[in-house]
């Protein structure tokens, strides 16, 4: 029986789509000292606000894997981002700050809302493949498998 849960686990690392309730329609990189950052945050506030079914993932640049993430994206896009915040929400990717940008990010808020659309990590080929979680799984279910059988 313990062979089942570590496979079980085994699958949820593999494939953590089994394990999300939805992907996200809305994906921000962003700086901690950004001032541009917190105007954008406002409007997706304002937006949240009124379509609360809107799900919406911050993610700063210091987190690790971010930077990486991000220019995956911008690449999907056909971007390159020079500053932040960086927000890709349905087809649209906005870089930046301004009137233009939040008029961009309410298009593009709406018509995930109304008319759905993909997340952006859909976007990404494939998901990364863990495999030094996957050999840590399978070397403590071979330990456990010979400390119970032998």
């Amino acid at each position: 029986m313990p062979l089942f849960g570590s496979l079980a686990l085994l699958v949820l690392l593999v494939f953590p789509s089994f394990g999300r309730e939805s992907e996200p329609d809305v994906v921000v990189f962003y700086q901690e000292s950004c001032n541009d950052c917190r105007r954008m945050d406002e409007v997706l506030d304002d937006l949240m606000a009124v379509y609360p079914e809107l799900v919406v993932v911050h993610i700063a640049d210091s987190e690790l894997g971010a930077v990486d993430l991000m220019w995956a994206l911008a690449n999907e896009y056909g971007i390159f981002p020079t500053t932040f915040p960086v927000i890709f929400a349905g087809d649209r990717a906005i870089t930046g700050v301004g009137r233009d940008k939040e008029i961009l990010l309410e298009s593009a808020v709406r018509t995930c809302v109304f008319e759905g659309c993909e997340s952006p990590l859909s976007r990404l080929n494939r998901q990364p493949i863990p495999w030094l979680t996957i050999l840590m799984v399978l070397a403590v279910a071979l330990t456990v498998g010979i400390i119970l059988f032998a």
